[in-house]
């Protein structure tokens, strides 16, 4: 009896190894193909070191209207891409209440997200524009990266004068009050 449990138990053994052998590798993630009319670049934009992209699409009552608003769109994803502010909240409530095995479960689940960014885009390129059949207008917009490293440059300048004038201005206030401490003013008395 014996015996038997242990060769069935290796016949299991066995069988499973070789499932486990036979499958084969895993296969290789696939890019996600655009549905039929959807342009490539709008569910995959190029990535590229030297610069940024984004992507828009809208669909308006006019031509002109759907491809300033998909630029506009591409635009603010390049936005985000650099500077978004996020506020996030998630509100995770249980409570279990009963007697004796009566009891009842209330759960409750809520989730909050709100993104801001406010950034000045100087130097962004249309790239391309296209039409769906349904009417949506996609665009693809880019923005080279030494814009961004110019715009940060001077912004960073401007950080440095707004410094240096306000270590100035503390320096004249302890000045001021090196003077005062060692020269008090004198009530009624007019200089």
């Amino acid at each position: 009896m014996r015996k038997t449990l242990l060769l069935v138990a290796a016949a299991v053994l066995v069988v499973l190894f070789a499932a486990a052998c036979g499958s084969g590798p895993d296969p290789t993630p696939t890019v996600q193909q655009a549905p039929p009319g959807l342009p490539s670049f709008y569910l995959n934009p190029p990535q590229a070191d030297d610069a940024i992209y984004g992507v828009g699409s809208a669909k308006m009552s006019t031509l002109d209207t759907s491809r300033r608003m998909a630029i506009s769109r591409a635009r603010e994803d390049i936005a985000f891409q650099m500077n978004a502010s996020i506020q996030a909240a998630i509100v995770d409530y249980a409570q279990e209440a009963g007697v004796d095995g009566q009891s009842q479960v209330i759960s409750f689940v809520e989730t909050i997200s709100r993104q801001v960014t406010e950034t000045t885009l100087q130097g962004t390129r249309t790239d391309q524009v296209e039409q769906g059949p349904d009417g949506t207008v996609y665009a693809l917009v880019s923005y080279p990266m030494n814009s961004f490293s110019e715009a940060a440059a001077q912004a960073f300048q401007r950080n440095e004068d707004a410094a240096f004038a306000e270590f100035k201005a503390d320096q004249a206030l302890q000045m001021l009050d090196q003077q005062l401490q060692s020269n008090p003013p004198r009530a009624g008395s007019q200089n």
